[in-house]
């Protein structure tokens, strides 16, 4: 009789313990929801191949964006 009792305190314990792990968790996730999403670089097509890259490491000649050397020295 007596372990009876024990199981139940045990399982009414980590009842409990769930419980409060899921409001925890509840209460970060909406925290965490309302993070800034990280801010995306303006995107240039490259005029050789076509793939976009960040407008700050992109090459330019005149108007014209290229990823690489390569690409822009191939458009002459």
């Amino acid at each position: 009789m007596r372990r009876m009792f024990g199981m139940r305190v045990l399982i009414f314990i980590l009842g409990i313990a769930l419980v409060v792990w899921i409001l925890i968790r509840l209460a970060r996730g909406s925290s965490i929801a309302k993070k800034p999403d990280k801010q995306v670089d303006d995107m240039v097509r490259c005029k050789h191949c076509g793939v976009y890259t960040p407008r700050q490491q992109a090459l330019q000649k005149g108007e014209r964006y290229y990823c690489s050397d390569k690409h822009r020295d191939q458009d002459r």
